[in-house]
């Protein structure tokens, strides 16, 4: 009988999930390029075609961010802004495919490189810029009137320190130890506003979009402390109560009016609506 010849091992070729996470390792990681480089018949050090991947990668990082925090790139320049849109794009990739969600994490990863220590105001910006960003895109609502809530109010007898307010999906407060809101409106096109004096100081901003169009409205602190309030759901009595009790001089009725104008709620109720 004549022997059974033996069969060549044959090569189990790779999926295309585990080469799309070689590539992806290889783009993210260039020290990574020689493992993969056998996967594409290539020569690690002599094939670019990883190199211009990672050109294009870098500069749609680089446009995204851009779009997202347009203050940061005015205040380090092209070049930096650059070099900072890799290296983020490489500590923290993308999660989505929709890139206006890319640089949610910029503002902590801003705190974690070498400069830092020399600008610590950075951070806060793109916190800032972030929130911008997100009200723009954030889903729409219709906005209700001061007058709506004072014709409920006398037609229903209710008391105007029970009311609670809800608050629009593109509103959002901001606090920050340094003066970033007039760092903001320093660098916002139109704008008189000229450079902080002095950027050592406490700033507190109002964020909302009124007509597709977000503004961001510098408040001082007992504003915001009544606003903080509202957002977690306090009777428009308590929040108006921190306020003045941060500031007995604050100026109740003239921070109705720009709170409503500014479109910041949508709805208002009573703790009697919840029965």
């Amino acid at each position: 009988m004549m022997p059974i010849p033996t069969l060549p091992t044959l090569h189990t070729p790779h999926t295309l999930d585990e080469i799309q996470e070689q590539f992806s390792r290889a783009l993210l990681q260039p020290a990574s390029a020689e493992s993969i480089a056998p996967l594409f018949h290539a020569h690690p050090y002599q094939d670019d075609r990883l190199a211009l991947y990672r050109g294009n990668l870098t500069a749609i990082w680089t446009s995204a961010l851009k779009n997202a925090f347009p203050v940061l790139h005015q205040l380090v320049g092209e070049e930096y802004f650059e070099q900072l849109a890799r290296a983020f794009g490489r500590a923290c990739p993308s999660v989505s495919g929709d890139l206006n969600q890319f640089g949610a994490k910029l503002p902590e990863f801003l705190k974690t490189i070498p400069d830092a220590g020399d600008y610590p105001y950075f951070s806060d910006i793109a916190s800032l810029e972030w929130q911008v960003h997100t009200a723009y895109y954030a889903a729409d609502a219709v906005a209700i009137g001061l007058h709506e809530v004072l014709q409920a109010i006398a037609a229903g007898g209710q008391d105007v320190q029970a009311l609670q307010l809800d608050f629009h999906p593109a509103a959002s407060l901001y606090q920050s130890a340094w003066d970033s809101v007039g760092i903001w409106h320093a660098h916002q096109a139109g704008e008189a506003a000229g450079f902080p004096q002095d950027i050592r100081l406490a700033s507190y901003a109002l964020i909302a979009r009124r007509e597709w169009q977000v503004e961001v409205q510098k408040i001082d602190e007992p504003g915001w402390l009544a606003l903080k309030a509202l957002q977690q759901g306090r009777s428009l009595g308590e929040a108006l109560e921190l306020a003045l009790e941060a500031d007995a001089g604050f100026a109740i009725n003239a921070s109705l009016q720009s709170w409503f104008f500014a479109g910041l709620f949508t709805q208002f109720k009573f703790p009697a609506d919840k029965l």
